[in-house]
């Protein structure tokens, strides 16, 4: 007996009685089912001009619904010149807080930071550093990790701006283009042509939208500092980690307060255009889908439920393609990663950072991470800014009256921190090379 392909074995088994409408009624699913999935969708769409490939999208998916929403709002809430930021919030490239933001020079505090500053605070990307430097052995509740990030280079803005890519998750949309072909072939192989042209349409459609899209350029605007303004050295802070800035004010600035915007060439009228396309699609297999052949219709919900999981598994992933794309537009600064035991290790990483090369008071950046008032970490906190004033190239502890009240418990927890500013201030030095500095 010769060997059917799987897709004549398929269509077969659809068209056989037992899969007769007097069993199986999807009219109303194959209709309805275009209307699920919006908001994943959207993310979806946003990544295409991080992507910035023009095959990506060409495939059956659900949810062109909400896109038609999103772009529709943006036009409406914004005027032609202020489409591209608009287009970016609507789309989530930008709009997420960022973190709290303490400059060590200036002194400036920003409870809430941009969409950066998230990304930073939030991502996986180390930089070049692939594997964090563990600081500490002592097993602590609250362990941290923190990155220096050296701007050397100018971060370019407006129009100058580096164009990000990312090609995380990319082969996903392969998949769905080749189930909406694999469904297009077997609606003909049955000859249900009104659910080809349905799932054909779908597939015009997302692509038409997201080829527009992959063209689109994203670009970060910031503020202009005043003239004169000290460095912007200074730390994103959260429950678990601590990303330290240093470069010109103008450099922080694009992190902390940049915004991002994604223009598309035509501006408010290509995005009129993609809202109508998406809008003809939904309407169309609204419309038409319900009279398709029940073999057609399993077809074309086949393709639907294949890309409807790329596209919520890609909305999953969002922020981790975002800040891998995004990221770059920083024009690769210099990073360092530690991984530090305890939040003390963390806290005395931070002020070698920040304060062993300028005029910036220790104590300041402590209080921001790490209570002091207790006794043992006011003592403890007095030792470690000692050091620092000192410019000593290894942590010096010694003798103090202050020791002679602590109780034992406190003792104890002084002497584990003592450890951790040990472990914390021998691996910066190690690392910046500042104890051969010194001695040549």
């Amino acid at each position: 007996m010769s060997l059917e392909s799987p897709l004549s074995c398929l269509t077969g088994a659809f068209t056989s009685s037992r899969l007769s409408l007097s069993h199986f009624d999807l009219d109303v699913l194959s209709g309805i089912a275009i209307l699920f999935g919006g908001q994943a969708a959207v993310s979806a769409l946003a990544l295409q001009p991080l992507y910035g490939r023009i095959w990506h999208g060409w495939y059956n998916a659900p949810g062109c619904h909400a896109i038609v929403w999103e772009l529709v709002r943006t036009l409406l809430q914004s005027s032609d010149s202020q489409y591209s930021e608009r287009l970016a919030l609507s789309l989530g490239i930008d709009g997420k807080k960022g973190p709290k933001y303490v400059a060590s020079r200036s002194g400036t505090v920003m409870q809430h930071t941009r969409h950066l500053a998230y990304m930073l605070i939030n991502s996986n990307w180390r930089g070049k550093e692939c594997s964090p430097v563990i600081v500490g052995r002592r097993v602590s509740p609250t362990p941290m990790q923190l990155m220096i990030v050296d701007f050397k280079k100018k971060v370019l803005t407006g129009d100058d701006t580096l164009p990000p890519r990312s090609s995380k998750h990319s082969f996903l949309s392969i998949i769905a283009v080749a189930t909406s072909i694999a469904a297009c072939a077997g609606c003909a192989r049955v000859e249900d042509w009104l659910s080809f042209k349905m799932i054909l349409l779908g597939m015009v459609s997302s692509g038409i939208t997201s080829f527009i899209m992959s063209t689109g350029r994203i670009t970060l605007e910031r503020l202009k500092p005043a003239d004169g303004v000290p460095p912007g050295d200074g730390m994103l802070l959260s429950d678990n980690r601590i990303v330290i800035l240093r470069g010109n004010e103008e450099d922080v600035n694009a992190v902390t307060k940049g915004r991002l915007r994604l223009k598309l060439k035509g501006g408010g009228y290509t995005l009129l255009l993609c809202a109508f396309i998406a809008l003809s699609q939904v309407t169309l297999q609204l419309a038409f889908m319900p009279f398709g052949s029940l073999p057609g219709q399993i077809m074309f919900l086949l393709s639907l439920l294949v890309s409807g999981a790329c596209n919520l598994y890609l909305s999953a992933k969002g922020d981790d393609v975002q800040s891998n794309a995004l990221i770059t537009l920083l024009n690769n600064p210099e990073v360092k990663t530690y991984q530090a035991s305890s939040r003390a290790s963390a806290a005395v990483l931070a002020c070698l950072a920040l304060c062993w090369d300028s005029d910036t008071p220790p104590m300041q950046v402590l209080q921001d991470i790490v209570p002091i008032s207790p006794r043992p970490w006011k003592v403890w906190s007095e030792f470690v800014v000692g050091n620092i004033e000192r410019k000593s190239t290894h942590f010096v502890w010694g003798i103090d009256e202050s020791r002679n009240d602590l109780e034992d418990r406190e003792e104890k927890l002084l002497t584990e921190l003592v450890d951790d500013a040990h472990a914390a201030y021998d691996q910066y030095m190690k690392d910046h090379d500042i104890r051969i500095a010194i001695y040549l």
